[in-house]
């Protein structure tokens, strides 16, 4: 605005004044104000927008936002200017919120909705950890789901990191700045946001401002130096700071900072916010109010003046008097009062706009004629009750002080100005020395050519500013509207036991919860919560009562449980926690009866009848040497009714005891003892133990026939037929040679001769001779040896009877194995006693054919071992009867020890499997130490859907020993989660390298 313009709407308004020669305004307090700034808004006249005087009290959504300007110290919303929501499910959501057009000094506390958060107490990083409510209670609902970080608007300052590392389109470009906002990140919760997106407001200390009396630029409530700041700002009246008078700008901001008031107070502060779309005009005005002061242009310079009382600096009397005189002695009605009320907003109102006590004059009321005549003063720029009512009633005073004097007066007037106090004497109005103040001041020629100035003065007096305790004092307009979140606390929780039996027997255990109701008026239900305390998770569900029953529990197990109370619009309070641990049945199951023990080799089978009791668990297996229970150790449990004890020594003697045990807990005495001895290894079971190995895995011995069978008696038997020497396997409908037929050969190309050591066995033929073709000139002597005759070829009547003397045979190497001595030839009758010796009999000669009946008695003590037989090492077995937890394994292994490494062995495992869960399914994975196992495939699949392992599952394994000792078995997992039953037998077969 420049400077000649302002000095001409100056001058205008001035005569505007004199020509009148009638002070009319609204209210005289700010009667220059008034005009020029009707002045001002003829330069811009923007139209005012309601409530913009005060900024932005909640969040702003639109495409062209004005600029918010902060002055002092306020409570401000701002305008929401980037949303973008992030993460798998759009469960973050970031909002950028800006609060101000300009650096700020400080962000001081931060409101969501009704519950705040100081800035200190922010957690490094933004976290919200704890908020306070409108209650004053704590609550730290918010942590862990809201960070908010701030940027004070520098010019200097950069993107918000952490919005650039989780944003897909804010970069490090959008800087924004010389903008003061908040980031927000939310992240969804339906409990911790249970009506929407919270309002974010925050108290805010606005804009630095210079001081002409430090040279600084600092944070200030100043009004002056407030004032001062828009007059030069380019949002303001964009003045160039060489026009400002900052002589009386330093005056008016000491009188502003005076604390020698009845409250101790500064007397004045400004404390306010605005947007850019309000004019000048309106600004000016406003912001003058939190001084009750005065703006003029003069002597090209603004200056001001706030409300306070000056000395007259000049005595004037009839003689000073240029022109006649013209005195108005009152307002007209319409401009005349006699009671002040008005609007502030600040920390005492609770941040929003609330009436300060009025002012009121008992004296001008009686004046009146006791009408009672009321001026609304809004005060948007006062923060508190106390300065508002200062200012209201020096405005009443004020407007009290009718007397207006319009007069042209000589150049001795030329030393005061516009806010100056004078005396003027006149003794035709009995005026001795009456104070005046100038509200307007001009200077010019007449037409006679006299220099004259023309002054409207206006009467006031020292009182008018006299601060007056009349006892009025602020109370906060508390609203009687329930606070939503308040009157939600739940008390005195109490978890006690409780529980029933059911029609079958078993006993189901639970917690009895109640606690004393929250006091609002508006609850809608409560939320019930609870966990065994060592659970990650909760269970939950909601009664309207203040009690309510929880089942079933599991006895012994200590529970966290939790209520919390919620409103009907959703809002949740504060979880109330209680710990309890439940009893349950005590009564102990009944004894087995019927029970017995059967040995076997190197096993025990223990079996027994369960007792009748509904809530039977499971049955403990307890072993001792003696019949008796001191000093028995547990063994096993079973879920049915028997167990087989594995591991045992040949011809071991043990004694059996069992106690049955409920799903309480709650376990019986003993039963009397049962005993039983593991038996030999010729046993049947060992035998038939044997032969499964094998046949469990699809092998099975090959037998020699002279003709292939009719049909086979499974599908992969396999037969060897001696008559074409081929190997025949059974496909299930016929007998398929397993060995390739080679066909003919072609020889025509063959030249030289072939030695005899060139020529297979069996490759000459009898067919392939002609007859008489072998003559005996054509064998050499001795070369038809004994393997040279076919079996069969030279019978008994070939040969002339004594011909075959004991002087014809060698004396050993003729007759070589048994296949060369006719059945029944050699006879008891011509072996002499103790004539064959074990160094007689060549190794592997006795087969199991050559032998009638073995029996124990045939064999000497120790000297039958291992050694004696080389196809056979090491054998073992284990049978298992128990359960396992399915979140681990357990292995089923039998051990070995004493064999050679390199050999060879084979573990199968049989069992049975159930569990009582839906869909339950057991797998089965080959283990071992100090072994090579052939394969680690596991195998299994469903089970039964019960405790009694019932469904049967086979799984075998090979591996090769890399130590003389070592384990060879199986692992066994499931699915779901709960306890799988299991009774398995594991049979361990080694074979010597």
């Amino acid at each position: 605005m420049a400077i000649t313009t302002l000095a001409a709407l100056a001058s205008t308004t001035a005569s505007y004044f004199a020509g009148t020669m009638v002070f009319s305004t609204f209210l005289g307090t700010f009667a220059f104000n008034l005009a020029l700034g009707a002045a001002l808004k003829a330069l811009s006249p923007k139209p005012s927008i309601a409530g913009a005087n005060r900024g932005y009290q909640t969040t702003a959504i639109g495409t062209a936002l004005d600029h918010q300007i902060i002055y002092g110290k306020m409570r401000v919303g701002g305008a929401r200017i980037y949303d973008e929501a992030t993460g798998d499910t759009n469960e973050y959501l970031h909002r950028i919120i800006a609060v101000a057009g300009h650096e700020i000094t400080s962000f001081d506390r931060i409101y969501i909705n009704d519950s705040y958060v100081d800035f200190d107490d922010i957690d490094e990083g933004g976290n919200v950890s704890t908020v306070t409510d409108a209650d004053g209670s704590s609550s730290d609902r918010y942590d862990g789901h809201l960070r908010i970080n701030f940027h004070l608007g520098s010019p200097d300052q950069t993107a918000d990191t952490d919005l650039v590392s989780e944003s897909a389109h804010w970069t490090n470009t959008c800087r924004l700045r010389g903008i003061a906002y908040m980031y927000i990140r939310m992240k969804y919760n339906a409990d911790v946001y249970p009506d929407g997106i919270p309002e974010f407001t925050a108290v805010v200390k606005g804009k630095k401002v210079y001081d002409p009396r430090t040279s600084t630029t600092a944070y200030s409530d100043n009004p002056a130096l407030c004032l001062r700041d828009y007059l030069t700002a380019p949002y303001g009246v964009a003045e160039d700071t060489a026009n400002i008078d900052d002589v009386l700008v330093t005056t008016a901001a000491n009188v502003c900072d005076q604390t020698n008031t009845i409250a101790g107070t500064t007397r004045y502060t400004c404390n306010g916010a605005f947007t850019t779309s309000v004019t000048p005009y309106d600004m000016i005005n406003n912001m003058l109010t939190s001084m009750d002061g005065s703006l003029w242009y003069a002597q090209g310079s603004w200056r001001m003046k706030p409300a306070y009382w000056t000395a007259p600096v000049l005595d004037l009397n009839e003689d000073d008097l240029r022109s006649n005189i013209s005195v108005s002695t009152r307002h007209s009605r319409r401009n005349n009062f006699n009671t002040v009320k008005g609007t502030f907003r600040g920390e005492e109102s609770n941040w929003q706009t609330t009436d300060y006590p009025q002012v009121n004059s008992a004296a001008s009321i009686a004046a009146d004629n006791g009408q009672v005549s009321t001026a609304d003063v809004d005060l948007p720029f006062t923060d508190n009750s106390i300065e508002a009512r200062r200012i209201a009633r020096i405005s009443l005073d004020r407007n009290r002080q009718q007397l207006v004097v319009s007069a042209s007066f000589g150049l001795k007037t030329l030393q005061v100005q516009v806010g100056d106090n004078i005396r003027l004497t006149n003794s035709r109005f009995g005026w001795t020395n009456k104070e005046f103040e100038v509200v307007s001041w001009n200077f010019g020629l007449t037409d006679g050519l006299d220099l004259q100035t023309q002054m409207t003065l206006r009467e006031t007096a020292e009182s008018v500013y006299d601060e007056v305790d009349d006892g009025e004092a602020y109370e906060r307009d508390n609203t009687t509207l329930p606070d939503p979140f308040s009157g939600l606390a739940v008390t005195n929780l109490v978890v006690s036991g409780g529980g029933r039996t059911q029609g079958d027997g078993t006993f189901i255990n639970s917690a009895i919860l109640s606690w004393t109701a929250a006091t609002s008026s508006f609850v809608s239900h409560y939320d019930i919560e609870w966990k065994a305390l060592s659970d990650s998770s909760y269970s939950s569900t909601t009664t309207p009562n203040t009690t309510i029953e929880l089942s079933p529990l599991v006895d012994n197990i200590e529970y966290i449980f939790r209520v919390r109370a919620v409103s009907i619009n959703g809002v949740k309070g504060a979880f109330v926690t209680a710990q309890f641990t439940g009893g349950g049945d005590v009564t102990a199951p009944g004894l087995p009866t019927a029970i017995t023990a059967d040995g076997g080799f190197r096993y025990i089978t223990v079996s027994w009848t369960n007792p009748a009791d509904s809530d039977l668990n499971f049955v403990e297996i307890w072993e001792n040497t003696s019949n008796s229970t001191v000093g028995a150790t547990k063994v096993g449990i079973s879920g049915g009714n028997e167990f087989i004890r594995s591991n045992l020594g040949i011809q071991e003697t043990k004694y059996y005891f069992l106690k049955s045990v409920d799903y309480s807990g709650n376990t019986s005495a003993f039963t009397t003892g049962v005993s039983a001895t593991t038996t030999f290894i010729d046993d049947d079971d060992f035998a038939n133990g044997v032969y499964s190995l094998f046949t469990d895995q699809g092998l099975y011995a090959i037998e020699d026939v002279s003709s292939l069978p009719a049909s086979g008696t499974f599908t992969g038997e396999k037969v060897f037929n001696t008559s074409d020497a081929k190997l025949y396997s059974w496909t299930g409908s016929a007998w398929e040679s397993v060995a390739a037929d080679v066909g003919d050969v072609n020889f025509n190309e063959l030249q030289g001769t072939i030695a005899a050591g060139q020529i297979p066995s069996g490759t000459i033929t009898e067919a392939k001779l002609a007859s008489d073709s072998v003559t005996a000139a054509k064998i050499s002597a001795n070369a038809v040896g004994a393997n040279a005759i076919a079996a069969g070829v030279i019978t008994g009547d070939k040969i002339t009877a004594n011909t075959i003397t004991g002087g014809l045979i060698a004396a050993s190497g003729i007759i070589t194995n048994s296949a060369q001595i006719t059945d029944a030839v050699v006879t008891n009758a011509k072996i002499a006693n103790a004539a064959i010796t074990s160094a007689k009999i060549q190794d592997l000669a006795v087969t199991s054919a050559k032998i009638g009946s073995l029996s124990a008695d045939k064999i000497t003590a120790g000297t039958l071992d291992v050694a004696r037989l080389p196809g056979i090492g090491v054998a073992g077995a284990t049978t298992v009867d128990s359960f396992f937890n399915t979140s681990g394994t357990v292995n089923v292994t039998v051990s070995f020890s004493g064999v050679t490494t390199g050999s060879s062995m084979i573990a199968v495992i049989t069992g049975r499997f159930g569990m009582s869960k839906s869909s339950p399914q057991i797998s089965i994975t080959p283990v071992g130490t100090n072994v090579t196992l052939a394969h680690t495939q596991s195998t299994g699949g469903f089970v039964s859907e019960n405790s009694s392992p019932i469904t049967p599952n086979t799984h075998a394994v090979s591996a090769t020993a890399t130590s003389t000792s070592g384990s060879l078995g199986f692992t066994l997992s499931g699915t779901p989660s709960g306890n799988m039953y299991y009774r398995v037998a594991v049979s361990l077969l080694t074979f010597k390298a």
